[in-house]
């Protein structure tokens, strides 16, 4: 057999489908890169091209012109992703970005992402490389949607933000092992204000949800959708979470609620395929939750569960006719858009207004930590949003019952601290809105007083 020459420079090994290359790092050039490894190695899926490369990193050794092997390629690899454009890294970033929690997005989440790049970001973003967008641009981009979006503003905010979030990351998080970010700066500065909320939430009484459940199940014969709305307005559950509910997840013994999912559409970014209701995640880990069975509840739901719901504890409250499975969010909307027509008051009453109004509710009664917890938020500023199932009676009873008759103690006294106190624990998650309509109703000296107590708070 004839004796395999021996290379004058650098190793081929081969290494399964490749072969791997390398050769003594030269000396000399520490002061110049810091510690070096021994070797310089690089994998090749020929002998021709492992050659050939030996060949060319001899070369720039004898020129002076040699770098580490990992350095050149860190930096054709930034070469490279600089020239990505905005279209293609904002489709890498929706597909690969993770909620706060670690979670992936949500289906729903992913498909609204993006159909906001395909109608309003790519469109004027998208051939631009992701180094070249500059301030000039995004600020061109708002003043031109100004107009073009002004029937749309929701839509507007939403796109800004996500615009704002995708440049967010190419400027602050790393492409390779020394730090370096795509961009140095995010070109995306100014703002779009959010504009004003156009529903109002409906501020609803039991008997009006009783009723609305009394037209369910007797004018449109869904004994099982009539229990929808009860849920909603006593656990104050997302629509979702409801009709995602199994036998097993009432739990009778202690009358409680256990909330683990939410149903969605498994094929929601497949248009191809069928829709297909399955039980998926909460909107969030803390949506994970257990939450106690009002009495006003507890009567009518065992009472549907001992005569609808087959024993089986896998088994959904709520089955699609036809499948057996869990039902569509829709399914139950159509129903219940319907119905609540019927019932005086309800006229455009959205089923999240329920929670709403068991938020305030709660808020009022047991304060604003105690709805967080209910509600299965992680931030107590998230149910602020959610406390202005308020009405005007609601208003002149909370004035009435604070305020100080003549014959009492002047305000300054402490009798009145704690009420002070709660009302502005209250008042301080609210919307600024909601909170200015609050306040100004308030006598004089309680307005003083809760506002100080506010202040406090802060501090």
């Amino acid at each position: 057999m004839a004796k395999r020459k021996r290379r004058a420079f650098g190793q081929v090994k081969p290494r399964g489908k490749v072969f791997e290359v390398s050769y003594l790092t030269p000396a000399g050039y520490g002061d110049k890169f810091g510690e070096l490894s021994e070797r310089q190695y690089d994998h090749f899926s020929s002998i021709e091209e492992a050659d050939a490369w030996l060949y060319q990193e001899k070369r720039l050794i004898e020129l002076g012109a040699w770098s580490p092997v990992a350095m050149r390629k860190a930096g054709a690899k930034r070469k490279r992703e600089k020239a990505i454009t905005f279209a293609d890294y904002a489709a890498n970033w929706v597909n690969a970005r993770r909620k706060p929690d670690g979670t992936p997005l949500g289906d729903d989440v992913v498909k609204r992402y993006r159909a906001m790049l395909r109608h309003h970001l790519t469109p004027y973003f998208g051939d631009t490389p992701m180094n070249d967008v500059s301030v000039k641009q995004v600020k061109d981009w708002i003043n031109t949607t100004a107009d073009t979006m002004k029937d749309a503003m929701t839509a507007r905010h939403n796109s800004f933000g996500l615009l704002k979030a995708i440049f967010h990351t190419a400027a602050t998080e790393p492409i390779d092992d020394e730090g370096n970010t795509l961009i140095a700066k995010s070109p995306v500065v100014g703002t779009v204000p959010r504009p004003p909320k156009q529903h109002k939430t409906v501020a609803v009484s039991d008997a009006q949800i009783w009723q609305l459940h009394d037209v369910i199940r007797d004018k449109f014969g869904r004994q099982d959708l009539a229990i929808v709305p009860l849920i909603g307005l006593f656990a104050g559950c997302r629509l979702g979470e409801v009709l995602a509910l199994r036998r097993c997840d009432v739990l009778t013994a202690s009358d409680e609620l256990s909330i683990s999912a939410s149903v969605k559409d498994e094929n929601t970014l497949d248009p191809s395929k069928p829709r297909h209701i399955v039980r998926g995640s909460t909107k969030s880990r803390d949506s994970v939750r257990v939450i106690p069975i009002a009495p006003e509840l507890r009567e009518p739901l065992y009472k549907y569960m001992a005569e609808s719901v087959p024993e089986d504890p896998e088994t959904p409250l709520f089955r699609a006719p036809r499948s057996g499975g869990y039902l569509a969010e829709n399914s139950f909307t159509e129903v219940y858009v319907k119905a609540r027509e019927l019932v005086p008051g309800l006229s455009g009453c959205r089923f999240h207004d329920l929670r709403h109004n068991l938020l305030t509710k709660v808020t009022a009664a047991a304060g604003v930590a105690v709805a967080k917890r209910i509600a299965g938020h992680g931030d107590v500023r998230v149910t602020g949003g959610y406390l202005d199932a308020v009405t005007g009676d609601d208003m002149r009873k909370a004035v009435g019952s604070t305020a100080v008759p003549s014959t009492a103690k002047p305000a300054s006294a402490d009798a009145g601290s704690g009420d002070v106190a709660s009302l502005a624990q209250t008042l301080a998650a609210l919307d600024p809105e909601v909170r200015a309509q609050v306040l100004k109703n308030l006598p004089p000296e309680m307005q003083a007083q809760v506002m100080t107590a506010m202040f406090q708070s802060k501090e």
